[in-house]
């Protein structure tokens, strides 16, 4: 199939698309293809990448309907312990019964390309699903992003995609954010877009400091860069008052902190000039955080938000997500749900589907709080699988009202998540293990009190990571948890390490 008799295929295929996420919870079969199709000179700065595929089990929380159907595909096959703890987490379903109407299917490959790339390598593997496709009409791919792969794979298979179309790929590149936001009337930093090469860069950082003589630092980020990955701060310090471009151009390779080490300027340079980049204020306040939203874009066109939360960030710069509290704070917590809407809205009229992230950075000064729009995510994102978790587990329903998540009961529940637990230390630690100690701990979720911890992506285990979602009452009493869930698995580490030093030497006296 030529280019143009594939497009002309989805956009006949994209009339039959249900949203799988929506509000009326219609059962469907959903094929779930997690393939991260991104930047990938980001990505293997990522450690335990591949382990990202497991975080869209939370689809599996989709199988309470008696009706849907899934098939899961993943690189590798994730160990069946972890499918039935994902199971598990399901209330008041019969795993058995969820079991028969979940199909896993992996491409037995590590290879260092996206799964849509492998799954589209076996003819033997697609032939597999439309065996499930052809038995039921309402077929749906559910996929991490958007790309030109995740097209091909819907037209090869015959059914709608649930994700950005490919060709509105720009919206979610760092100049298209900037262009979008300022669209929809969403205040950004002051800074330049549509920058092509070094040279612009350097001209937007001497313009921008040129502006304001007092200003600190700017950022750099790299149009289609993945998390922190393509971001650089520079620092003004010392600058001169005259011949301000030429002090920059010297002093760039020196002066870039990488949002995601290891870099240097040379190898950023050759990205930069092949994929463009923006140049932004570095936003600073008496306090600053990063809330974030997420915003589920129906096929009928309609915006909403679901969740805000404030980003909670690592790294030489605060740039590198490790985790979330939801909600953001009530400071502001509606202003974002209210700026996030406006972009959705906006989204929405350019034609975008699917579950979209948007992330802000907020800062306090003498007159309050100030939110500027700062990237457009045409993608899940590291929110995500914890906001469904919880939805899942609780049960209850996002107040848009007092952008909160409300139990059944109308009290508010709140969390603290991270997929970042990582540790070389946890390494001796097995999925079954993680999953003992929440509950010998009195750790794991409990549906009598919709409060408690979850457990996802426990195959990185085998590099010392996994994730948890922590549920309370509020965050600061989720966060405290957390704090004593990080504690028994430091505990739980250190005397399985012993154990098996023990062992070791006992074997050695032998």
């Amino acid at each position: 199939m030529d280019d143009a008799a594939e497009l002309a295929a989805f956009r006949a295929t994209q009339g039959r698309l249900r949203d799988p996420f929506g509000r009326n919870d219609i059962p469907q079969t959903l094929i779930v293809v997690p393939s991260i199709t991104l930047d990938s000179a980001g990505l293997v700065k990522i450690p335990g990448v591949n382990h990202y595929e497991e975080r869209l089990l939370f689809v599996l929380q989709r199988l309470r309907h008696p009706e849907t159907r899934i098939v899961y595909v993943t690189s590798e096959a994730i160990a069946p312990e972890v499918v039935d703890y994902a199971l598990s987490l399901v209330p008041s379903l019969p795993r058995e019964n969820a079991r028969r109407r979940l199909t896993m299917v992996d491409c037995a490959s590590r290879e260092p390309i996206p799964l849509t790339a492998k799954l589209l390598a076996r003819p033997d593997l697609l032939d597999r699903i439309r065996g499930v496709i052809d038995a039921h009409s309402d077929a749906v791919l559910v996929a991490f992003n958007g790309s030109a792969l995740e097209r091909t794979l819907a037209v090869r298979l015959g059914i709608p995609l649930y994700a950005a179309d490919p060709d509105l790929a720009a919206l979610g590149s760092k100049t298209g954010s900037r262009r979008l936001f300022k669209d929809a009337g969403v205040p950004v930093a002051d800074g330049a877009e549509g920058l092509r090469d070094e040279g612009d860069v350097v001209a937007a950082l001497a313009e921008l400091r040129g502006r304001d003589a007092t200003l600190a630092a700017a950022m750099i980020k790299l149009n289609d860069s993945f998390g922190a990955a393509g971001n650089v701060v520079f620092s003004f310090s010392g600058a001169p008052k005259t011949g301000l471009a030429e002090w920059i151009r010297k002093e760039l390779p020196e002066r870039a902190v990488f949002g995601s080490p290891p870099d240097n300027w040379a190898s950023y340079r050759d990205t930069l000039d092949s994929m463009g980049a923006v140049v932004e204020r570095f936003v600073e306040g008496i306090e600053t955080t990063s809330p974030s939203a997420q915003v589920v874009i129906s096929p009928e066109g309609v915006a909403r938000v679901i969740s805000t939360h404030d980003q909670v960030l690592a790294g030489p710069q605060q740039q590198i997500f490790v985790g979330a509290t939801f909600p953001t704070r009530p400071d502001y917590r509606l202003q974002i749900q209210e700026q996030a809407l406006l972009a959705g809205r906006k989204l929405a009229e350019r034609g975008v589907v699917g579950l979209v992230s948007i992330d802000f950075v907020a800062a306090r000064g003498d007159q309050g709080w100030r939110h500027y729009g700062l990237e457009v995510n045409l993608r899940m994102g590291g929110g995500t699988a914890p906001w469904f978790l919880l939805h899942g587990l609780v049960d209850g329903e996002y107040d848009p009202v007092t952008a909160q998540y409300l139990a059944p009961d109308g009290a508010p529940r709140a969390y603290f998540a991270t997929d970042r637990l990582f540790r070389d230390a946890y390494r001796v630690l097995e999925p079954r293990h993680v999953i003992e100690l929440l509950a010998r701990n009195g750790l794991q979720y409990r549906t009598s009190t919709r409060t408690g911890s979850a457990a996802y992506m426990l195959g990185a285990l085998e590099i010392g990571r996994f994730g948890a979602i922590v549920v309370d009452t509020d965050t600061a009493a989720a966060t405290a948890e957390y704090q004593r869930l990080v504690a028994a698995v430091d505990a739980a580490a250190e005397s399985r390490a012993q154990r098996r030093a023990a062992q070791v030497g006992v074997d050695t006296d032998g």
